[in-house]
């Protein structure tokens, strides 16, 4: 006789556990305009979507997204957070660098300047480490100052800070990066200057390179043959 072993929540004859939801996290309304609000709740419901033309529909929803109200929401939202709503937070932020709005740029400045909170976790080891958390959400904001030289906001001062000061390695080389993508020689001879005085030179002699250009140990994992056809996209 099959054995019905198929998963319930709250559990089946053998199984007693039941599914206990401690917390439901929802992104804040804060502008009372229902409009906007369900505007921001479709961008970050494209931001997580699925399927094969999942980014394609993130690209087309952020590209209709770009004006100044909607970043306004997107930064004034995600003051309105909790701390410990880290995958909040980090969808905010990585929402308004993709907007690529300069708008955006003096909250990411104030934000990668803010010092971390002292770990909260009772086992950051095994558990949750809320200083690894909040060192994500600045190096995700470090990024996204990177892209915005693109759009002439120079925040080269601010990076400068985090190189020079940085309790954690990780922001120091974010930062470095950040101002190599700037590209102004003085801030990056600077960078250099600070990295290398304050015991970090090895920073600087970092390369970012294509993984297809280094040394694999086995290549095939890179540039596996052909076997066989390849079958077309599941929805083609």
């Amino acid at each position: 006789m099959p054995v019905d072993d198929a998963p319930r929540v709250g559990g089946n004859d053998a199984f007693v556990d039941k599914l206990t939801i401690t917390a439901i996290h929802r992104y804040p309304d804060v502008t009372g305009d229902e409009q906007l609000y369900r505007t921001l709740i479709k961008a970050l419901a494209a931001m997580t979507g699925g399927g094969a033309d999942a980014d394609k529909n993130y690209q087309r929803t952020i590209h209709e997204l770009g004006d100044d109200a909607f970043i306004d929401v997107v930064l004034k939202t995600l003051d309105a957070l909790e701390e410990d709503e880290y995958q909040e937070r980090w969808a905010l932020i990585q929402l308004a660098i993709d907007l690529e709005h300069p708008a955006a740029g003096n909250y990411l400045v104030q934000f990668v300047r803010r010092d971390i909170p002292p770990e909260r976790s009772k086992d950051p080891v095994h558990g949750v480490s809320t200083v690894t958390e909040e060192v994500i959400l600045r190096t995700t904001a470090i990024e996204g100052l990177a892209r915005l030289f693109r759009h002439d906001y120079d925040s080269s001062d601010a990076l400068l800070e985090i190189v020079s000061s940085a309790e954690y390695t990780a922001l120091r080389r974010a930062s470095w990066f950040a101002l190599i993508d700037g590209g102004r020689v003085d801030a990056i001879e600077r960078a250099r200057e600070l990295l290398r005085n304050g015991g970090y030179g090895w920073i600087a002699d970092l390369k970012r390179i294509p993984v297809h250009e280094d040394e694999q140990h086995n290549p095939e994992l890179i540039n596996p043959p052909k076997r066989g056809d390849i079958p077309p996209p599941f929805n083609e």
